[in-house]
């Protein structure tokens, strides 16, 4: 049987992405806010591992700790799969949590681990993010407590939603690299006709792309969605600049 690793780095559905809150604080109007970060869980890279090199063709390493220096140990756990006949390894590292230490660090050393398999690697290119708040919870709020800094104070968050590039494609037809292109091909023609050196070239294009979009995995094209490709042309075609080499658009 022949195992297409490359299904590893497929989107997460959202109800399998979990958030986290990165920071919390008052804002000037004496409200509570929160950023928040994505993961999965090390629960949803044995499901996805399970689902695309079956459940016999991978496994854990066993967890081994190595002390940095006095007081201070890493936990480290590796993601073992039969490629081919031949088990291939990739290991990182985790320190212990707070609660749950070796648990906590085994699960954290195990999702990086899973992305150094592209398994969730996506999720990277999503920057804290705000979540709405409130002091009252309700269904789909999660509860918080505020630094004891910034008083210390119960709140309560929702979860906000992912891109569309962050999410599986449900029924859309996908985008091509062949697509993408001639996304490149307009852009260049109108934004960079001049430009001849490939990096800046390049440089200037993802960064054009992100001022319209926002960050995503702009090298991978499954990860690009039509909305993606909508946006971008209806920049291309309301930018009154072009033909003549690189402009105020394009930040080289």
């Amino acid at each position: 049987m022949t195992i297409d690793l490359r299904k590893l780095a497929d989107q997460f559905p959202a109800g399998d992405i979990e958030w986290r809150v990165a920071r919390a604080g008052i804002n000037k109007k004496n409200e509570p806010f929160c950023m928040v970060l994505a993961y999965i869980t090390a629960r949803a890279i044995a499901y996805r591992l399970d689902n695309v090199v079956g459940p016999e063709n991978w496994c854990n390493t066993p967890m081994s700790v190595h002390e940095l220096r006095p007081g201070i140990v890493a936990m480290q756990v590796g993601i073992s799969i039969n490629v081919d006949g031949k088990w291939v390894t990739k290991y990182d590292v985790s320190e212990p949590t707070n609660i749950e230490p070796a648990k906590g660090g085994f699960s954290g050393a195990m999702k990086r681990c899973g992305a150094a398999w592209g398994i969730g690697r996506y999720l990277y290119h999503l920057s804290e993010t705000f979540a709405e708040t409130s002091e009252n919870g309700g269904k789909g709020w999660e509860y918080a407590r505020l630094p004891e800094k910034q008083g210390g104070g119960t709140y309560y968050w929702k979860p906000p939603q992912l891109p569309a590039w962050a999410l599986p494609p449900e029924g859309e037809k996908p985008v091509t690299e062949s697509d993408v292109n001639t996304l490149k091909t307009r852009w260049k023609n109108k934004l960079a006709a001049t430009e001849k050196n490939r990096q800046t070239l390049a440089a200037g294009f993802q960064t054009w792309m992100f001022s319209v979009v926002g960050e995503f995995p702009i090298d991978d094209p499954t990860k690009w969605t039509q909305q993606i490709m909508e946006d971008c042309s209806k920049q291309l075609l309301a930018t009154s600049q072009g033909g003549k080499g690189p402009t105020p658009d394009v930040h080289f």
